[in-house]
């Protein structure tokens, strides 16, 4: 199974657009439910590649102290 790569980046500037757009107050609640949600799946992959990243310094920094 192919995985794609994640672009910490463009995630991120995907959640800041949907924060200003949610903060804006100008989206119906039609509108703002659906962002709330892709918003909250954002953070969910931006907190696990942010984990794999300290994951793998955690491993490069035990392999140097040997």
């Amino acid at each position: 199974m192919a995985t794609k790569k994640v672009d910490y980046r463009k995630l991120n500037d995907e959640l800041d657009e949907i924060l200003e757009r949610l903060q804006s107050g100008e989206l119906s609640i039609d509108e703002a439910v659906p962002a709330y949600e892709r918003g909250m799946r954002l953070v969910k992959e931006l907190e696990a590649y942010l984990q794999a990243a300290e994951n793998r310094i955690t491993e490069v920094q035990a392999k140097l102290q040997d």
